[in-house]
């Protein structure tokens, strides 16, 4: 496992835990409003935790759609960092195609080596035997 999926596994366990303490909280604080509500006798005090209980309920569902785009987020910019790593250090395989590639446009054009511009300044040829 590499750096980047390594950075990502922790991620996601992070936000594992953060959503089952949400869960757990919300749980909690809905079980007490619950045991309020049947132990009440009047209806506007009944009607006032019930009201409590449903905002309890939209505030968890707030906090996991939120700690959810958070999560995404963080995915994306590792995913965004590993993308530029890969790109300015290319693995052996990846080496491995571009020379194979190479090899294919030069045998499709009759020759046995190419010509690369590595910049303005750089320059570079490549002969496949």
């Amino acid at each position: 496992m590499n750096e980047f999926e390594s950075r990502i596994n922790a991620l996601r366990l992070q936000f594992k835990a953060e959503r089952m303490r949400i869960q757990k909280d919300a749980n909690l604080t809905i079980g007490h409003l619950n045991t309020a509500i049947g132990q009440v006798s009047t209806i506007e005090a009944r009607e006032a935790l019930r009201a409590e209980k449903a905002r309890v309920y939209e505030a968890t569902r707030q906090s996991m759609k939120y700690n959810r785009l958070c999560y995404r987020q963080q995915v994306e910019l590792l995913n965004e960092q590993h993308r530029e790593h890969l790109r300015a250090h290319p693995s052996k395989r990846a080496v491995r195609q571009a020379m194979a590639l190479m090899a294919l446009y030069a045998a499709d054009a009759g020759k046995d080596e190419i010509s690369i511009a590595l910049g303005d300044n750089r320059r570079g040829t490549v002969s496949f035997i």
